[in-house]
């Protein structure tokens, strides 16, 4: 009986659209990014914080290119997957179980950034866990529901999220000081090159395109979209930048949560004001979908590695890894703020740039892509 379910829910299953696959891309980028990133690129390209926004776009979308001709040569394929087909068994499984580690680790250090958040500005008396896990609860619910699933879910809560951030966003123009973005370049273009490496590595986790393509209804749309999307995050961090014009790049770079000191300066009148509601429900909703995303893609690659039908027996065991590791991943605020400032970048950088890179010239040398079409055609 059990094996008729799982057959109808195969037969059954749709895939995204592309304007879903915009939407998870933006969700998964912003709901994080909106959290210690402002006051990271503050602290190291100043008042030339927008000239980052440019540079890590400009890097960004090529490495996106990147993903998809990777994506393209194995269309039903995830990157848990194909990596045995481009470097034989042994050593693409060896592979994958890195990008098993490297998902988790990020997936970690979400859980660990909504408690920071919630502990430090909203509910300090509260037990840490409690957040990971009545969190990881709900994600792990949404998981055994199926890719489609989830992406309809981001579809639907998406809007409310974006609306959020654009109120925060318009409200907060009339105080910000554009004298506070000059002098630009005073100190040449090395800031703001450093200010770039933050952002890249959040802009890179579109990364999961490699783990989510097959799930894309119309994969020849699929570049496009995730252009789009990135032209979009760019956007949204431009806007973010702002901050800067209201606190000036100093006062900025001090802050951990810039964007909750930015809800608190907006008053509409003497009756609204310290909003910080606003901030925390565009934090929760985006963290939740992201770790929702991320828990999908590492329960499905541990099944891929070992060769499972159904990815849901895994779902449990990793939820249960997933909740004392965002406890132990980091002893307090400020070490997790130094990591993600100093050393976040290098970790991602492997796996979001030197790897693909190295996927996709061996795929070539060995000329998967022209075997992958005539089988295809086949």
């Amino acid at each position: 009986m059990f094996k008729n379910i799982l057959s109808f829910e195969a037969t059954t299953e749709k895939k995204i659209s592309p304007k879903q696959f915009i939407y998870l891309i933006v969700s998964v980028v912003l709901s994080t990014a909106t959290i210690f990133l402002p006051s990271i690129v503050a602290s190291k390209a100043e008042q030339d914080s927008w000239m980052s926004v440019i540079m890590a776009t400009a890097f960004s979308i090529p490495v996106f290119c990147l993903y998809y001709g990777i994506s393209a040569i194995f269309k039903d394929k995830t990157l848990f997957s194909f990596l045995e087909d481009i470097f034989g068994k042994i050593i693409g499984k060896i592979i994958a179980s890195l990008y098993l580690l490297f998902f988790i680790h990020l997936a970690v250090i979400m859980l660990r950034e909504l408690f920071e958040i919630m502990r430090s500005a909203f509910m300090p008396k509260t037990p840490p866990i409690v957040f990971s896990l009545a969190l990881m609860i709900v994600a792990s619910y949404a998981v055994t529901k199926g890719f489609v699933a989830i992406a309809r879910m981001n579809e639907v809560v998406f809007p409310f999220g974006m609306g959020l951030l654009a109120f925060v966003i318009f409200f907060s123009i009339p105080y910000v000081k554009f004298e506070n973005f000059l002098p630009i370049l005073a100190n040449g273009l090395l800031p703001p090159m450093k200010g770039a490496l933050p952002l890249i590595s959040w802009m890179l986790e579109s990364v999961i395109i490699l783990a989510i393509f097959p799930h894309i209804s119309d994969s020849k749309k699929v570049l496009k979209s995730g252009v789009i999307s990135l032209v979009f995050i760019s956007f949204a961090l431009m806007l973010g930048v702002l901050a800067i014009g209201i606190f000036g790049s100093k006062t900025t770079a001090d802050f951990k949560f810039t964007a909750l000191e930015m809800t608190r300066t907006i008053r509409l009148s003497n009756y609204f004001a310290r909003l910080d509601s606003i901030i925390m429900a565009i934090w929760v909703e985006g963290i939740f979908m992201k770790i929702t995303v991320f828990t999908y893609i590492i329960v499905k690659g541990f099944s891929d590695v070992l060769n499972c039908d159904d990815y849901r027996f895994a779902v449990l065991p990793i939820a249960a890894i997933m909740i004392p590791m965002s406890v132990f991943v980091s002893s307090n605020i400020d070490e997790l703020y130094n990591f993600l400032k100093d050393k976040f970048f290098y970790e991602t950088v492997i796996f979001e740039v030197i790897l693909p890179l190295f996927i996709f010239f061996v795929a070539k040398i060995r000329r998967l892509d022209k075997k992958t079409n005539v089988q295809q055609k086949k």
